[in-house]
């Protein structure tokens, strides 16, 4: 949700799908008791305060998951990548465009590569979206 600080939803991404979720943009609130699921966005790791916010929650009843970047990256903690789940976003159209039996591959240097097949890939379209509610 777009411009929202907070808001409930099911987790449509991932290996978390499914999942009642409460996603954090800018500041935790009163989480629901039936959450079991947090989710803080790649905008709550510019904070200067996200990674003790984060990791006060990583040992606590829930399950975490950790948006992020290129951008926002480096402000996770080795706690955080133990513990969470993280979600890597790559801003790029150019793969929705390939046949689903065409492949994706990401380059890290000369025989480190990460490759799946386009058909592989979860599809989420805004319906996806459409039982969110803001908190």
């Amino acid at each position: 949700m777009q411009g929202k600080e907070n808001w409930i939803g099911i987790e449509c991404e991932g290996r978390l799908f499914g999942l009642k979720t409460y996603f954090i943009r800018f500041k935790v609130d009163n989480i629901p008791t039936d959450i079991m699921h947090l989710y803080f966005t790649r905008e709550f790791l510019l904070q200067d305060n996200a990674q003790e916010i984060i990791e006060s929650y990583l040992f606590k009843k829930y399950i975490i998951t950790i948006e992020t970047n290129k951008l926002t990256y480096d402000n996770i903690t080795p706690n955080m990548k133990v513990k969470a789940h993280i979600i890597y976003r790559i801003e790029d159209s150019i793969p929705f465009d390939l046949k689903e039996t065409d492949s994706i591959f990401i380059d890290k240097d000369t025989y480190n590569v990460l490759c799946f097949n386009k058909y592989q890939a979860y599809k989420v379209n805004p319906i996806d979206y459409s039982k969110d509610i803001i908190k």
